[in-house]
C-alpha cells in the first residue's frame, strides 16, 4: 500500500514549455489526497523559489524535499492547513528573494510552520574553494541560504537558466555576503572546461547537472532526495516500500530507483525511464495524472 507520494516539481508537476501547472495535475493531488495518501514535494528548488514561481498554485503539501534533500521539512497542519485556507499558494506580485526583509505574509509551507528534519550545509572549505574559483575565471553563481537567495552578478547564460526553470532574477550581492551564513546549495553556470576544474577542487560536493547543461546542482556529498524522503518517512512512520515517486530528471534516478514505486514521467530522461517501474505518458499528455491513478488503482488492488 502506498501511503506517501514525493513529486518532482520542474518536467513532473509543471510543464517546460508552459510554465504553468495543468489543472488536471492539480486535480490529481487532491484525488491522492481524498483517497488517504499524503502528497510531498521532492525537488531541487529552495522553498523561496517555490513561494516566488507558484509553483504549489492551489495545492497543499504535507511534506518538502528541498535543494536536491539539502534542506527537508515536515509541516505541521495546525499551523499550515489554516494559512493555506486563508491564501492558497498563489505567486505573489513581486519576486522576493530575501524573504525576511521582504515585509509580506509567507506561504503555507514556509519551514516555520513546521519541522525541519535535515539540514546539510555545504561545507565551509568547499564554499571557499568555489568562491576562489570564481574570482579567478568569472562565472555566476546562485547562492541558495536557509531563506536567501542571491548571485554575484547576471550575464547572458545565467539568464537563459533563469528563463528555463520561468524564473525572476534574484538579487546581486558580493562574494564576501556568502561567507556569512550557512549555504545548502551552489548553482553555478559553467562552461565545460570549468566543470572539470570545479570537480577537482571540491571533492565533498556533489554536481547534478541541469537539464539545460550549462546549470549544476552543487550540494554537500551524499545527500540527496534519498536523504529527505528517508528522513521524511522515518519521522511519518512510513516505510520505504510504502512511498512512491514521480520525477524526470537526472536528480531523480536515485529517487526513482529508492522507492517502493518509482514513476517516470514520458518526457524523462533515459536513466529516469530504466530504473522506474512505470512508464506514464510525457506530462503534456496527461502524464502526472495518469501516475496518480496509476498508484491509486494499485492501492485498490492491495486491499482486496
Amino acid at each position: 500500500m502506498i501511503k506517501i507520494i514525493f513529486f518532482d516539481i520542474d518536467g513532473t508537476l509543471r510543464p517546460f514549455e508552459t510554465g504553468i501547472i495543468p489543472e488536471d495535475s492539480k486535480a490529481a493531488v487532491r484525488r491522492a489526497q481524498e483517497a488517504g495518501v499524503l502528497c510531498a514535494i521532492a525537488t531541487g528548488r529552495h522553498w523561496v523559489e517555490i513561494y516566488n514561481e507558484g509553483l504549489v498554485e492551489d495545492m497543499y503539501f504535507d511534506a518538502f524535499v528541498t535543494l536536491d534533500g539539502g534542506y527537508d521539512y515536515i509541516l505541521h497542519p495546525e499551523k499550515a492547513r489554516p494559512v493555506f485556507q486563508k491564501q492558497g499558494a498563489r505567486k505573489p506580485k513581486d519576486y522576493h528573494f530575501l524573504i525576511d526583509e521582504a515585509g509580506i505574509p509567507l506561504p503555507y509551507f514556509d519551514p516555520k510552520n513546521g519541522e525541519v528534519l535535515l539540514q546539510e550545509a555545504i561545507p565551509g572549505e568547499m564554499v571557499e574553494n568555489v568562491l576562489a574559483m570564481a574570482e579567478e575565471s568569472t562565472f555566476p553563481i546562485l547562492f541558495l541560504e536557509e531563506r536567501r537567495l542571491y548571485a554575484n552578478f547576471v550575464n547572458d547564460a545565467l539568464l537563459h537558466c533563469l528563463s528555463e526553470i520561468k524564473s525572476g532574477i534574484p538579487p546581486i550581492l558580493p562574494l564576501s555576503e556568502a561567507r556569512k551564513n550557512p549555504l545548502y546549495m551552489l548553482i553555478p553556470v559553467l562552461n565545460e572546461a570549468q566543470v572539470e576544474e570545479l570537480e577537482r577542487r571540491i571533492p565533498d560536493c556533489h554536481l547534478v547537472r541541469w537539464s539545460d547543461g550549462l546549470s549544476f546542482d552543487v550540494t554537500k556529498r551524499n545527500i540527496s532526495k534519498v536523504s529527505g524522503i528517508e528522513a521524511i518517512c522515518k519521522a511519518l512512520g512510513i516505510q520505504r516500500e510504502e512511498c512512491a515517486a514521480i520525477g524526470d530528471g537526472w536528480n531523480d534516478v536515485e529517487m526513482l530507483s529508492h522507492v517502493g514505486m518509482g514513476i517516470a514521467m514520458g518526457n524523462a530522461k533515459e536513466e529516469c525511464k530504466a530504473v522506474a517501474n512505470y512508464i506514464t505518458a510525457p506530462i503534456l499528455e496527461g502524464g502526472l495524472p495518469q501516475a496518480v491513478d496509476y498508484i491509486l488503482e494499485y492501492n485498490e488492488t492491495q486491499k482486496k
